[in-house]
């Protein structure tokens, strides 16, 4: 299906591995120019070499710690052309609340969800102007299924939920459309370590793992980048304010 997408520019934060590489991926291959951003340059240049290799767009690299104050702000003043953002940056280690690091909870929420929140505070100025946009927050199950275990990233992805509904109800009256992805369980690099455990105790546990989850695999990364590009499409033209999972339902088995 052809989406009409061929000439816009998409930024993708978290762009040069895992989902937020296979959303750009998708991109090009619907003719979009990309402006990739992550922390590390050799992972950026990585990945726009295996696009240009696939796709002739242009692709631009940004290397950025959003984490740090200001640099959502001045990203979003470097590219103000951007038609489509996605937001897929960002992470925060498991912890309970009495076991988490206080220090890199902080610094993981403002990597994932104050940048989410002040990119598109930066981006959202500029489709208003033009009366056109797409933003797409790639969050997480976990803000669905609420984990103790996992309290840091459980708070940050109900709060990112929250934001998405929010955003978009108003988002629309200037024609910007806003949305959200929950991904469940997905094969990405960093999740390659629960293939090949190295412990009988890591063993068991991926066992079980793998005999609950629909299909007995992890979602791909492809199966997400697949609804991003239908998002940003004309073809979700009356979608804004949604936050959509892509598990298979796994969220609701025992």
């Amino acid at each position: 299906m052809d989406y009409n997408l061929k000439g816009k520019v998409a930024l993708v934060t978290g762009g040069s591995k895992g989902i937020g590489f296979a959303i750009a991926e998708a991109l090009a291959a619907e003719g979009c120019a990309l402006r990739l951003v992550a922390r590390d340059l050799e992972s950026l240049n990585d990945a726009r070499e295996k696009i240009k290799s696939k796709y002739a767009v242009e692709v631009q690299i940004e290397s950025v710690n959003l984490s740090e104050p200001g640099s959502a702000e001045e990203l979003g003043a470097a590219f103000p052309e951007t038609d489509i953002l996605i937001n897929s940056a960002g992470a925060i280690a498991r912890g309970s609340l009495m076991n988490i690091d206080p220090a890199g909870f902080r610094e993981g929420f403002e990597g994932k969800v104050m940048s989410t929140i002040m990119l598109s505070r930066a981006i959202y100025p500029h489709m208003m102007q033009r009366k056109s946009g797409v933003i797409i927050n790639i969050i997480g199950i976990a803000g669905e299924k609420l984990n103790p275990n996992s309290i840091g990233t459980s708070i940050a992805n109900a709060s990112l939920i929250a934001f998405t509904k929010a955003f978009g109800a108003e988002s629309v009256d200037h024609g910007v459309r806003v949305l959200g992805i929950n991904p469940g369980l997905i094969h990405t690099p960093r999740t390659d370590n629960l293939l090949h455990p190295k412990t009988e105790v890591d063993r068991q546990a991926y066992g079980k793992l793998m005999a609950n989850l629909p299909y007995g695999r992890m979602g791909k990364a492809e199966e997400v980048a697949s609804l991003a590009v239908f998002f940003a499409s004309d073809a979700a033209k009356y979608i804004s304010g949604d936050v959509i999972s892509v598990d298979a339902g796994s969220r609701f088995r025992a």
